[in-house]
């Protein structure tokens, strides 16, 4: 028994640790560095907004199939019973009788509609369009979801360029030390270049504490738009940060415009209200026309008090009249002698079987008003999602014009950078030099260089905030959002 105890707890500890490894690999992609097309998948999976909607699609599709059974006709079978006691109504004599009474009624009935002015049509149609609009703002949901997993991710780039150019200057800074120290030692200058020096080097290693902060805190907002827990390391996938091409812009706002009202989905949506809320008006119009509706019925029963006679043969006479009122003249007439017998409860199923179909028709003729408000009230919501159409395109546009605007300014700031950087650079070689050669001090040194370190921060701050906006006009453009 120990031993089964002891089996049974090693298969539960090795299935428990099978789901928690496969959870695992669930969450990291191969080798653990996640590039910017995992990111994004990952997050498209795991996001509670787009399983929403993915619910709200199947939601719209079981009404949309609904809609259309609702063609069909429908049908019904009921079946009942009874049990009397005392004086009662025999259900199929419809005589009284003083007695306990067992009775059953079977039936099947159906229905179908054959008109009721194109209102079951028009369901199907009005429910296909609300899947259409809902499988519309799932993609549109995936798609903002994906541009800002895109700027997070680039953001992180932006934070890791930050901190290797933070690094880079403490390790031109260290060099630069251990050669002054040695002019020190050899007392070609004061004590005082060494010390300003090691203050450099502290605040370059503080700028690098920053830098290392900033790209936590970058990875952290990458993961949360992920919805990926933050429990570990997380590393992105290395790029090559020459390859990030920063080129002017081609397209015009009106070009990227008119690409994106074609490719948006929430554009496609509020055209689907559109079509939707016309939709509406018909279904509405239905209320002023006739319904046209068949059904049929099978029905049967049984009564235990309901008595069956059986001929026995014999005939006898009984008196039927007189003949000129004369009581010597009586009139007789046969009939045949019967017997109460047994009625079968299948024999009385049979013999009380019974088909029905009928046709009705329901004309509206005055109903409060109430289908003039409902059509009226359609109008007005048609209007309303043709205004909310315009409004979404306005807004497309205002936000690409604003974006547009917003590239060409970080592009032209991000060109000043860099000529500010070149200008720096050749300032902070000749002091340098300078310095090397005792024409100047320290105090020159460090001015130079920190013009030069903040310009080169700078410069990588412009770079990626062009590339954050460019990446905004790529996703209306319908490109691929990749940082390759």
């Amino acid at each position: 028994m120990l031993q089964l105890i002891v089996a049974l707890g090693f298969l539960i500890a090795s299935m428990f640790s099978c789901h928690t490894s496969s959870k695992a690999q669930d969450l990291k992609p191969a080798g653990g560095v996640w590039s910017l097309e995992e990111c994004i998948q990952y997050g498209i999976k795991n996001n509670i907004g787009v399983q929403q909607s993915d619910i709200q699609i199947q939601t719209a599709n079981a009404n949309l199939q609904q809609s259309k059974f609702a063609r069909y006709p429908s049908a019904n079978a009921n079946a009942s019973q009874a049990l009397n006691w005392g004086r009662s109504v025999d259900p199929f004599s419809n005589q009284f009788v003083t007695q306990q009474v067992n009775s059953n009624n079977f039936s099947v009935s159906g229905s179908v509609v054959l008109f009721n002015g194109y209102r079951l049509q028009n369901a199907i149609r009005q429910n296909g369009n609300t899947l259409a609009v809902n499988q519309l703002d799932n993609e549109q949901t995936k798609q903002t979801l994906s541009l800002n997993i895109a700027v997070a991710y680039l953001n992180v780039l932006q934070n890791q360029e930050l901190l290797r150019t933070t690094r880079t200057n403490l390790s031109s800074t260290e060099t630069q030390l251990e050669r002054t120290k040695k002019l020190f030692e050899a007392g070609a200058i004061a004590e005082i270049d060494v010390i300003n020096l090691e203050a450099t080097i502290a605040n370059n290693q503080l700028a690098i504490t920053t830098a290392q902060n900033l790209l936590n805190g970058a990875k952290v907002t990458l993961q949360q738009q992920m919805n990926y827990p933050i429990d570990g390391e997380f590393e992105i996938k290395s790029v090559n940060v020459e390859n990030l091409a920063v080129n002017d812009l081609v397209e015009t706002p009106s070009q990227i415009y008119q690409t994106a009202e074609s490719t948006q989905p929430n554009i496609k949506s509020a055209d689907r209200a559109i079509i939707g809320s016309t939709i509406g008006i018909e279904q509405a119009r239905a209320g002023l026309y006739p319904t046209l509706t068949m059904n049929g019925v099978l029905f049967s029963g049984y009564s235990s008090a309901t008595p069956q006679f059986k001929a026995t043969g014999n005939i006898f006479q009984i008196p039927v009249g007189l003949v000129n009122n004369d009581p010597n003249q009586i009139v007789f007439a046969p009939r045949s002698e019967s017997i109460k017998v047994p009625y079968h409860f299948f024999d009385q199923l049979k013999d009380n079987f019974r088909q029905q179909i009928s046709l009705q028709l329901n004309i509206p003729i005055y109903n409060g008003n109430f289908t003039r408000t409902q059509i009226g009230n359609a109008v007005l919501a048609k209007r309303n999602t043709e205004l909310q159409a315009k409004q979404v395109r306005n807004q497309l546009r205002q936000t690409i014009e604003q974006a547009y605007i917003d590239a060409k300014n970080a592009y032209q700031t991000y060109q000043a950078r860099q000529e500010q950087v070149k200008a720096l650079t050749n300032a902070f070689e000749v002091t340098e030099k300078r310095y090397q050669a005792g024409a100047s001090n320290v105090v020159d040194y460090n001015i130079a260089k920190n013009n030069l370190d903040n310009a080169k921060s700078d410069l990588v701050r412009s770079k990626y905030d062009y590339l954050f906006r460019k990446k905004v006009l790529d996703f209306y453009m319908n490109k691929p959002l990749t940082v390759d």
